[in-house]
């Protein structure tokens, strides 16, 4: 899926792209990956140690537990 992103040169915080999340918050992660691509924008490297997040489990998920039922 292609994004539409409009790179303000002068102020990166002006760009514009058509994504979802663009439109709640006036900016993005496109318009963030863009900018410093062209070296507009460094991103800390405090967030770039960050662990991303984890994978799933292999596997079906686990039952959900009823709820109100004692043990």
């Amino acid at each position: 899926m292609c994004r539409v992103v409009t790179l303000n040169n002068q102020d990166f915080h002006r760009s514009k792209c058509c994504c979802p999340s663009y439109d709640k918050t006036n900016i993005c992660k496109h318009i963030i990956g863009v900018a410093s691509y062209f070296k507009l924008y460094t991103i800390p490297l405090e967030i770039k140690n960050l662990p991303m997040g984890e994978k799933r489990k292999r596997g079906a998920p686990k039952k959900a537990t009823k709820a109100l039922v004692r043990m």
